[in-house]
């Protein structure tokens, strides 16, 4: 299962800053290193070394089975990009 393949996720497609909204603090996945993440119920928040943020999320059961799988993964993501996490299949 590959989250960018999953019906059962939401995910950021292009994760951005949480300071700002304006379109040039955007960045593309593989730009986006993965530092720090932390879970809220069916969802798992990412934190990227260049301050941007993303969000995976459950839609339903089975979503959040797939979110507790990646969950487990995440550690070993740390220090890769975004894109790496989004074409790994778990």
């Amino acid at each position: 299962m590959k989250i960018r393949e999953s019906k059962n996720l939401r995910y950021t497609k292009i994760p951005k800053m949480t300071t700002t909204y304006e379109e040039m603090n955007v960045f593309q996945p593989g730009h986006c290193i993965l530092e720090s993440f932390k879970r809220t119920d069916d969802r798992l928040n990412l934190y990227f070394k260049n301050d941007t943020e993303a969000a995976i999320a459950a839609k339903n059961i089975e979503g959040g089975k797939q979110i507790d799988l990646i969950e487990q993964n995440l550690p070993d993501f740390i220090n890769k990009s975004y894109e790496e996490l989004l074409n790994t299949d778990f």
